[in-house]
């Protein structure tokens, strides 16, 4: 019987893919886990064939978690759900020991190639990820998002991880609001996040904060 941890923050997202996962495969078991002590708690105790990880959940680094995964659990496949932008998110994913990354918006029969494909011992990537990390390594291009800003857009978005307003960052550089307005914007449609808590997570990941 394969045993699956998913470990998630939202009751409901863990009861679908609960669901979801003992409907669809035969002789499946699936845990449950909030967030990283939880998700440790039952590591420790039991035996999981897969782990299905979400990467926004409070009280959580996912970084530590997939460090503390891949050296304590190596046997333990990971599979990353999540609904973060698979082009920022899922090579810093793959770099640190998970398996597999897909968005939570992609179909069923997707997840569940996926499941399978990880299960089997090995990586699932998209067919849109292959295609980028193609490109990226045959024009030379960085795993980390935040080479693609140029040294404004930086200090800018440096400044907003730091929650400086806009106002306050207008003073610190002296440069005009609108001005920051628009590297703000640019900066975040470099880096594929609509948020400036999405751009604080990419930071804490990259080891900016």
């Amino acid at each position: 019987m394969k045993r699956i941890l998913i470990v998630d923050d939202h009751s409901l997202v863990r009861f679908g893919l609960k669901v979801a996962i003992e409907k669809s495969f035969s002789e499946c078991e699936a845990d449950e886990a909030w967030n990283s002590d939880s998700a440790m708690a039952l590591l420790k105790k039991n035996q999981y064939d897969l782990v299905l990880l979400d990467l926004a959940m409070p009280e959580t680094d996912p970084g530590d978690l997939l460090h503390w995964m891949k050296n304590f659990h190596p046997e333990t496949r990971v599979l990353v759900v999540s609904m973060n932008d698979e082009r920022v998110f899922a090579k810093w994913c793959l770099q640190s020991g998970a398996h597999g990354y897909i968005e939570k918006d992609a179909s069923p029969e997707e997840l569940f190639t996926a499941i399978n494909t990880v299960v089997a011992g090995r990586k699932y990537m998209s067919v849109d990820l292959t295609e980028t990390i193609i490109n990226e390594t045959l024009t030379g291009g960085t795993s980390n998002p935040f080479d693609r800003l140029s040294p404004r857009e930086y200090q800018v978005a440096m400044y907003l991880i730091r929650d400086y307003s806009l106002v306050q960052i207008s003073e610190q550089l002296q440069v005009q609001y609108s001005s920051v307005s628009t590297i703000r914007r640019r900066l975040l449609e470099k880096l594929n996040v609509k948020e400036k808590k999405d751009l604080v997570q990419m930071a804490q990941l990259y080891h900016l904060t």
